[in-house]
């Protein structure tokens, strides 16, 4: 194998295409989490691999020329596994991971917290309607907020019961400018507080555009701190670049 691509992501998507096209022997690795995850140009494992133990053994069973850690910036657990197993076993490791929204113009004007606990704090002072775009993971820890004008958008519904007042909305992005428009400028319905993770990325996202067209107060999670193993890139032509040059294509 060349490369395991730890996946779940648009960027890990991407980036196996374009390694399976320079005619690459790739795996993604899904974690599972999504029910119905979109197809894959690469070959696929689903499943965790035990913590960084497990992976561990399974890189020095399979012996891949290199990783990269290609999951959400959110998913703290898989990459500090991922740079304990790799540091462990000596494979090459780069983190893919967008740029922070922090440098975009109008961020110092956001709420900034750093888990979804503050956040919950944050949204208690701040108006509804609320869009909460945290995942399905994060939906306990938002109950407490209970009966409010709150639209819950996820990609597959959660197990826990919404309190009365909730909406869930499960949809699939990537979303348009005009999809975010349209949820989040309805004048009979206009969004004034919006919950979200700093995923980031070279451009603002839709709702972040929306957002500061309509006035909307942003509640944003900053990401976890990252390991110090590995090299760091941006884009997934980057990481294409990465691992040819690790393997010496």
């Amino acid at each position: 194998m060349d490369v395991l691509i730890l996946g779940g992501t648009t960027l890990a998507r991407t980036l196996a295409g374009l390694l399976v096209e320079r005619g690459l022997d790739v795996t993604t690795s899904l974690a599972g989490r999504t029910r119905t995850p979109r197809a894959l140009p690469s070959a696929v494992r689903v499943g965790g691999f035990g913590g960084a133990d497990g992976l561990a053994g399974w890189l020095a069973e399979n012996r891949p020329g290199c990783v990269v850690n290609a999951v959400h910036p959110f998913a703290a657990v898989m990459t500090a596994n991922a740079a304990a197993a790799c540091r462990r076993t000596g494979t090459a490791l780069a983190r893919l991971e967008p740029p922070s929204w922090h440098a975009q113009p109008g961020s110092a004007d956001w709420t900034w917290v750093s888990s979804n606990e503050e956040a919950v704090q944050a949204v208690r002072r701040l108006p509804d309607p609320v869009l909460l775009t945290v995942g399905r993971q994060g939906t306990a820890d938002y109950l407490p907020l209970g009966e409010r004008d709150i639209t819950h958008r996820v990609i597959n519904a959660p197990d826990e019961p919404l309190p009365a007042g909730w909406t869930l909305l499960t949809q699939r992005g990537p979303f348009t400018y005009e999809n975010e428009r349209a949820l989040m400028a309805d004048p009979a319905h206009t969004i004034a507080t919006l919950v979200a993770k700093d995923s980031g990325g070279a451009e603002l996202d839709p709702k972040l555009v929306v957002a500061a067209q309509t006035g909307a107060s942003v509640v944003m999670i900053a990401r976890p701190p990252a390991p110090g193993y590995g090299d760091r890139v941006s884009t997934p032509q980057q990481a294409l670049d990465w691992a040819l040059a690790r393997l010496g294509e």
